[in-house]
Order: structure tokens, then C-alpha cells, then sequence
């Protein structure tokens, strides 16, 4: 059964949140850590959207989708170079990377999604880096474009 996930990217203390999804989307690989949300539940076929946290001015949007199409773990120990103090778990190799044409404002959306019970508070269900969201939401953000 496919699952689906918001990626989630934030600001690191030398890099704006866009320009860290835009480096990994690039390599087509996406870091995940050991203390990530549903570490052990992503896999294979799982489709994802990418949303961009922090300050610049695609914050605050879900601004891609793509399909995991298979699952890297690292043989060695790897510091994740964006986020200096992070061991990379396993690496979600991309395929089918799609970015919208324009942005999809979260809070455009927001009283619509289900993962996201509390709405004023809105940011505590995309910590993290991965949050699970329904086929329903996922169908919500693509449709919104």
C-alpha cells in the first residue's frame, strides 16, 4: 500500500530552506536522520510533496512532488553537509520530480487538510522533516496548483 509524505526543508544556520531542497532535488537524494518521523515507514513507490519552511519567499509552500523510487543507506557514517550536527540515516533517491508552476500557499489551504489538526498552529505538523498525510490531502495540494 503507498503511503504519502510532506518533505519538508528549514533553514540551517548558512542556508535558506529553498536552496537546500534545491541542492538535493538536484542529486535527486534526500536525507533522512535517525530521530526523522516515520523513518521506518517510508518506502519504495511512496509519493511525497515538497514543502519549504523558514524566512525566504518560497516559505511556507508546497512548491513539488516526486515519487521515492528506492531507499540508499549509507555503509558509512555520514554527516548531512546542510545540517552539520545530523547523521544520515538513509538517503530517499527521487524520480519523477515535478515543481508546480506557482507555489501552494499553506495557509491558501490549510482549513482543508486533515493532517493538520490544529490550524493556528500549523508548524508543529511539518517538524521534523517528514510528516504522513492522507491521499486525500496529497490529492488537495496537487489540485491546488
Amino acid at each position: 500500500m503507498k503511503n504519502y509524505y510532506v518533505l519538508g526543508t528549514s533553514d540551517s544556520q548558512t542556508e535558506s530552506a529553498i536552496d537546500i531542497l534545491a541542492k538535493r532535488l538536484s542529486e535527486k537524494r534526500y536525507p533522512l536522520y535517525n530521530k526523522t518521523p516515520h523513518l521506518k515507514e517510508v518506502k519504495e513507490k511512496d509519493e511525497v510533496i515538497f514543502y519549504v519552511a523558514g524566512r525566504n519567499s518560497k516559505a511556507q509552500n508546497f512548491i513539488g512532488q516526486s515519487i521515492i523510487s528506492s531507499i540508499e543507506i549509507p555503509n558509512e557514517l555520514l554527516v548531512d553537509p546542510d545540517k552539520k550536527r545530523y547523521v544520515v540515516e538513509k538517503y530517499l533517491i527521487l524520480d519523477n520530480i515535478k515543481m508546480f508552476k506557482a507555489p501552494v500557499h499553506i495557509k491558501s489551504i490549510i482549513v482543508h487538510l486533515d493532517f493538520i489538526k490544529n490550524k493556528s498552529n500549523y508548524g508543529v505538523y511539518l517538524m521534523g522533516g517528514v510528516s504522513k498525510i492522507t491521499e486525500n490531502d496529497f490529492n488537495l495540494i496537487i489540485k491546488n496548483l
